[in-house]
């Protein structure tokens, strides 16, 4: 038979001389070695294609208007424009664990969970919502002053929130003799204190909780795009057709940047991956190689 083709046994599905567990790490290295590899190659895709900057090029290709020339305009509907501005609010909503932080829009929402020793096997502990919060501001305006604001007129869902890490951590609040012997019993943000359903779970060792925090300040820079419409009270933005409204956070040249930084961030990684995959790969030769020899003895 060829020396350049394994041998196999026919009751196990491994070369012969060779173990199930070597076998499997062959196996192993040749899967890691193609998924770094194909993970280089999309990376190199979007490097070249320049798929980083799709939003940026979106933008280059919309009209722009400033916002003076916005609260100008006294034409016909323009069906898509570009502006760029403050979001502002008459009567801007604070966070609850921050009455400093006015915003436009804020969530958020406190998640607890038992660690895996409450509950039983058939009925297992379930997160419970110990509280969620959520609030905007209505109505809100495009401003470059306190003169110049331009009424956003649509669905004010669609402005985006970031994750931010607020000022106060949770705590937990546990109650017993000792460190030992003291059980968790409510969760506190602040002055505010929420129980657990220890009568749903019963009683628990300890408890994990976890805080999704999403916000759009007030005063944050916005680029719309949407309809430009003036009405009898002034020019405002509109939903324009073909749900093509979008909201971006930052100003166009913030978010071209974001896509360079992007770009360079994807080469050097398929750069990594690329060495990494070729490694691994080489290995994987060597081990195969070393399979093939042993499998012809």
């Amino acid at each position: 038979m060829s020396k350049n083709r394994m041998r196999y046994q026919w009751f196990q599905d491994v070369p012969r001389n060779v173990t199930r567990r070597e076998y499997q790490r062959l196996q192993f290295l040749s899967f890691v070695a193609m998924g770094l590899g194909g993970v280089a190659v999309m990376l190199v895709f979007a490097v070249v294609t320049g798929l980083t900057l799709n939003t940026s090029r979106e933008l280059e290709d919309t009209e722009q208007l400033t916002l003076a020339e916005a609260l100008a305009y006294e034409g016909d509907r323009l069906d898509l424009v570009k502006i760029e501005g403050f979001v502002v609010a008459d009567d801007p909503p604070t966070m609850p664990d921050d009455e400093t932080r006015q915003i436009i829009r804020g969530e958020l929402t406190i998640t607890a969970r038992p660690t895996a020793d409450a509950g039983t096997e058939d009925n297992p502990p379930q997160d419970v919502v110990l509280y969620d919060w959520a609030a905007a501001a209505e109505p809100v305006f495009l401003a470059e002053s306190d003169r110049q604001r331009l009424p956003l007129a649509f669905d004010l869902s669609v402005l985006p929130m970031q994750a931010e890490s607020g000022p106060i951590d949770v705590e937990t609040v546990r109650v017993g003799d000792s460190a030992r012997t003291s059980r968790p019993v409510a969760v506190q943000l602040g002055d505010e204190t929420f129980p657990l359903p220890l009568d749903t779970w019963g009683e628990i060792d300890s408890v994990l909780t976890d805080v999704s925090r999403q916000v759009l300040p007030y005063g944050e820079s916005i680029v719309v795009v949407a309809a430009l419409e003036s009405t009898p009270n002034g020019p405002q933005l509109v939903d324009p057709l073909g749900d093509r409204l979008q909201v971006y956070i930052g100003t166009e040249a913030d978010i071209r940047a974001t896509g360079q930084r992007l770009r360079v961030v994807f080469g050097l990684l398929a750069i990594a991956l690329g060495v990494a995959s070729f490694f691994v790969a080489r290995s994987a030769l060597q081990l195969r190689q070393e399979f093939l020899q042993r499998s012809n003895q």
